[in-house]
């Protein structure tokens, strides 16, 4: 089965390798912005992975209908997540390159 949401994580990735470590401003936060992405992407992945683990339990008679409901649910709202940031990431990526110089 293709896992079509471990693209993100791969995104993620490319994004550190091309822009390396961009910190906040602030002293007192030690997370960088790429580490965000990256434990972000990992959470949806982990999300939908779980719901697909929960789904095909269910399937073998180990899981109940509520359960493989919540799952999915969750895993929904995760992509959904995933899908806003990164088209928020995009058009602001965008609206940076319309800029004049």
């Amino acid at each position: 089965m293709v896992d079509p949401v471990s693209s993100i994580a791969g995104i993620a990735q490319a994004t550190a390798d091309k822009t390396g470590s961009v910190k906040t401003s602030s002293p007192a936060s030690s997370v960088s912005f790429v580490d965000t992405l990256k434990a972000a992407a990992a959470s949806t992945v982990s999300s939908v992975k779980s719901s697909e683990a929960t789904a095909m339990s269910a399937m073998q008679g180990g899981a109940g209908l509520q359960d493989v409901v919540q799952a999915t649910v969750r895993a929904e709202l995760a992509v959904e997540t995933a899908v806003s940031v990164r088209n928020k990431l995009i058009e602001s990526y965008q609206e940076i390159m319309r800029m004049p110089i």
